[in-house]
């Protein structure tokens, strides 16, 4: 089935009806990409999502070769032709060689169920390490394998764990601790700094919630009161379980955080 969803996408700025992507441009050379949350038919956090993408290009010493209000127009049209309010959408700069181009297409969204928020989520751990955490740039073998083991052990995120033992990430997902009411993440240079990882950040510095970025050891997951995810998809996502171990989804700073967040997404929509 194709990544590409609804009618129509763009290559180049130009129109294409759905039918003529092809995924497999994803599996050679490199990929730049983005996935943008349109919420009431608006582009949620666009200028951040730009400013990543420039900063991985210049991971991999590359540059994008669109301005910022040439790819909002871009997002405006696919949003208008496909007449969508709510959804996701993918930036894709594709660089092979001396094949350069720029995608712009809705994909199929999978958004958490109220239940989920509710009662938290399950996951479990696999070693597994980007070789650019900073650049976010299509990884085809971690995603497959990614899919194939949330697929089969039917579970919802799986945790990327490093060659020292710590836990850095989840496949598509950034990953928070909560002990003695502090905030703890791992250091920024082992993550890919989420748009939302990084609102969840502000929302704490406002609310005097200490912050503790260190290295996240697996051995001591059980000293940890909760956990959560954040995602374009997710939001902020309570946890259950990682593997065995239990987790209080219904924490006071996640409830903070998550009014935080909703109220800051609300506020840039107006």
């Amino acid at each position: 089935m194709s990544e590409c969803y609804r009618y129509i996408f763009l290559k180049n700025e130009k129109l294409k009806p759905s039918k003529e992507f092809k995924d497999e441009f994803l599996l050679r050379g490199s990929a730049l990409y983005e996935v943008i949350r349109v919420v009431s038919g608006k582009p949620v956090f666009l200028k951040d999502h730009f400013q990543r993408l420039s900063n991985s290009a210049i991971q991999i010493k590359e540059q994008i070769w669109y301005t910022f209000n040439q790819i909002e127009d871009q997002i405006e049209k696919l949003i208008q032709i496909n007449d969508v309010q709510n959804g996701n959408i993918k930036l894709v700069f594709h660089i092979d060689g001396l094949d350069k181009n720029f995608f712009v297409y809705f994909i199929k969204h999978y958004y958490p169920k109220p239940e989920q928020y509710l009662n938290g989520v399950r996951t479990i751990v696999h070693h597994a390490e980007r070789p650019l955490p900073n650049a976010k740039v299509y990884n085809h073998s971690l995603r497959s394998k990614t899919n194939d083991i949330i697929r089969d052990a039917e579970i919802f995120e799986v945790l990327l764990l490093n060659s020292v033992g710590n836990l850095t990430e989840g496949s598509r997902s950034n990953l928070f601790f909560i002990k003695n009411n502090e905030l703890h993440t791992a250091y920024d240079s082992e993550v890919l700094n989420g748009i939302v990882r990084s609102k969840v950040l502000e929302i704490a510095e406002r609310l005097n919630i200490p912050i503790r970025k260190s290295h996240l050891k697996y051995d001591d997951l059980a000293k940890y009161d909760a956990a959560f995810l954040t995602g374009t998809s997710l939001m902020i996502l309570p946890i259950k379980k990682i593997n065995s171990i239990s987790f209080s989804p219904s924490h006071e700073i996640i409830n903070s955080l998550s009014e935080g967040f909703n109220k800051l997404i609300s506020d840039y929509l107006q």
